[in-house]
């Protein structure tokens, strides 16, 4: 590993915390987290992510990292693709498969191996039963590919998966006649089995690999040209504000990248996602292809555009670090209508609004998204309690420092140097949440937006503005407890299948007294409890040392299905918890 290399690999390996590993471990998670954040763009790319991507170590058909990415959010259950799909209407699916290897050189063979593994997935669903043998984690990924195929009536617009190979060494790849009669021949095979869209195969020396680490440091900037705006009049903690209009080129500059793809990190601060085909959306994309093309401006409410840094120059404005706001599902229209002629001379209104204030950031984000279908009290409620759970978060001081990251990627490119593994996204603190606290980690395994609304319809909120945060944040710290002793080997490798259910587990055979109401003043002294248990090594290895001897009394009282980890299971684990606490309360 050349200098520069190893500089940026030892960046990685501070930023996540990866000490007990292997070196050649720790390069095909730094290849893999390079990889995956091309492809996963909506959301940090957490330790866990990371953990449940890797897949390479004995029995992994050459593939040492393999994710797959449906509608812009990378899944790993089939519960995930079926709300997205219940969400969206349609699939859009990318596949990747990574091996990564610290050599200086590409070596055909290896290359080979890989290949053959992309083609073993796919003959996997032709149904070939004569496939090598795997590990538990490629089972799993079978499984989860299978089940997005038998959804293949739903794929967007009848368009297979786009399936990509990357082969990631240390070297330089200067492509060799053997290596691209290699890809050529694999490539072929593949298409034959008219299973994909499309197939890639990339070759990745140390220099390629370098520069998608810096990528990922890079914040997100655009130069656009403004022939017409207007300054609006001056607001507090608003340092500028202005009304323009974009021609349809300088539009896309904001939501669409070099290569024409939609950039769906852009999107994350505006509250609502793409609501697909939708009544309002299908008359929008109705009236720019039935020749409304010139009334557009006229007709649409326009876009807002927060940035934190905004730089003038003639005719040109530089903006730095922005999001828009309000705006999701215009920009998602028009990206579907880039190429309906005369699209050229669609001019839309754009509110560029200048401010590094967080409280004037969120108060915007309220009152663009107050004129849509979300109801102004969802909205107050979201931004009120996220603003208190990261509160919290930052003036924790007696336990583990942890990051509550409610904006996605926040902690990225910071002055202060925040470790990615003690970052707290929003999707990681649902999914603690409602497993330990809410006692529903069968409930867990979806699309995190999904979980957030089959909780409101049951009358049930997960972020509710008089829930105690000191809830969230134990929640938190758990789970982190959690993923370093599966790091260490401690906790092993088979129950992460049932890591949910661990986290309840713990909670039952640590807490003192039953969890109070979310908004009682004892949850104070309950969670303290619990982190106390956590912050203690040989305190905590005892306690999940329990909560695994409850999982496993209860999983072999499951009479076969292993798999179906159901409210029927968790029912079971809570029974058997509380006779078990009798027993050694019994015993003391």
């Amino acid at each position: 590993m050349d200098i520069i290399t190893k500089s940026h690999f030892e960046d990685f390996k501070q930023q996540y915390g990866y000490h007990s590993l292997t070196e050649s471990d720790i390069f095909e998670l730094f290849c893999i987290y390079c990889i995956a954040s091309k492809y996963i763009k909506q959301e940090s790319i957490t330790k866990e992510m990371l953990d449940d991507i890797k897949i390479g170590n004995g029995g992994d058909w050459g593939i040492d990292g393999l994710f797959v990415v449906v509608n812009g959010q990378v899944v790993f259950t089939e519960d995930a693709v079926d709300d997205l799909l219940k969400a969206n209407g349609s699939l859009s699916v990318q596949i990747v498969a990574i091996q990564a290897k610290t050599s200086s050189s590409f070596n055909v063979a290896e290359l080979g191996q890989t290949l053959d593994g992309a083609q073993n997935i796919l003959n996997d669903i032709l149904g070939d039963t004569l496939l090598p043998k795997c590990n538990e984690d490629l089972v799993n990924y079978r499984s989860l590919i299978k089940h997005i195929y038998e959804n293949c009536a739903h794929f967007k617009d009848g368009v297979n998966p786009q399936f990509n190979v990357y082969y990631v060494t240390c070297g330089v790849y200067n492509a060799q006649e053997d290596f691209l009669a290699k890809i050529a021949s694999a490539k072929e095979h593949i298409l034959l089995t008219d299973l994909v869209n499309s197939f890639e195969c990339k070759l990745l020396g140390s220099k390629e690999l370098v520069n998608l680490y810096k990528e990922t440091k890079t914040k997100i900037n655009v130069t656009l040209k403004v022939n017409q705006k207007l300054s609006l009049p001056e607001v507090e903690n608003v340092e500028d504000s202005y009304l323009c209009l974009l021609s349809f080129q300088e539009l896309c500059k904001l939501f669409m990248n070099e290569d024409g793809n939609l950039v769906s990190e852009v999107f994350y601060d505006n509250i609502r996602a793409f609501q697909g085909e939708n009544i309002v959306n299908r008359k929008m994309k109705e009236s720019i292809c039935t020749g409304n093309i010139d009334l557009f401006a006229a007709m649409n409410n326009g876009i807002t555009v927060i940035c934190k840094n905004l730089r003038a120059t003639g005719l040109s404005m530089i903006l730095s670090d922005f999001q828009i706001v309000n705006g999701c599902q215009t920009c998602n229209i028009l990206y579907q209508c880039k190429e309906v002629p005369g699209i050229d001379r669609l001019k839309v209104s754009v509110k560029i609004i200048v401010s590094s204030n967080k409280e004037i950031r969120d108060k915007i984000i309220i009152a663009n998204n107050s004129q849509t279908e979300v109801k102004q009290e969802q909205l107050i409620s979201l931004l009120e309690t996220q603003q208190q759970i990261e509160d919290y978060y930052n003036a924790q001081n007696s336990y583990e420092k942890l990051y509550y990251e409610r904006r996605s990627k926040q902690y990225k490119n910071g002055i202060t140097q925040v470790p990615a593994f003690k970052v707290v996204t929003i999707p990681n603190q649902i999914q603690s949440f409602v497993s330990m606290m809410m006692g529903k980690p069968d409930k867990v395994r979806g699309y995190y937006g999904s979980i957030v609304d089959e909780f409101e319809k049951a009358g049930r909120k997960i972020f509710a503005i008089d829930t105690k945060p000191d809830l969230y944040y134990t929640s938190a710290l758990t789970s982190y407890k959690m993923g370093e002793f599966f790091n260490n080997g401690i906790i092993p490798k088979k129950y992460k299948k049932v890591k949910f259910h661990v986290l309840l587990a713990f909670r039952l055979m640590c807490e003192k007294f039953p969890i109070p109401q979310f908004n009682s003043n004892r949850v104070q002294a309950y969670c303290e409890h619990l982190c106390k248990i956590l912050c203690n090594d040989e305190d905590c290895k005892n306690g999940f040392t329990a909560a695994l001897r409850l999982i496993d009394i209860v999983l072999r009282r499951e009479p076969e299905d292993r798999d179906r980890l159901d409210s029927n299971f968790t029912k079971k684990m809570y029974e058997l918890a509380a006779k078990l606490n009798t027993i050694n309360k019994g015993q003391q």
